[in-house]
């Protein structure tokens, strides 16, 4: 899976923001994200599986337990899934 529109992530005002460029989104407006949510939008820019993230993110934050990362993981692929920004 990856996102199916290229998103340009920045911080503004103190907040990690996600919004899509280019004429291939349908998708309007923008998605507020944490530091795991940045990390998670950076490896779904290529082609990868929910493993991988979790692995990714495990070996990132090595004080973090897995249950916790795979809930992060799995919240942030069913929000996009569902907004229809996953391939």
């Amino acid at each position: 899976m990856k996102l199916k529109c290229k998103f340009v992530v920045n911080s503004v005002a103190g907040d990690i923001i996600a919004v899509p460029v280019g004429k291939s989104s349908d998708f309007k407006g923008y998605i507020r994200l944490n530091e795991t949510g940045k990390d998670i939008f950076e490896l779904l820019k290529k082609d990868t599986d929910r493993e991988k993230i979790i692995s990714a993110l495990k070996a990132k934050y090595p004080d973090a337990g897995k249950e916790e990362i795979t809930e992060s993981v799995d919240d942030i692929i069913n929000r996009l899934s569902s907004a229809g920004l996953l391939i």
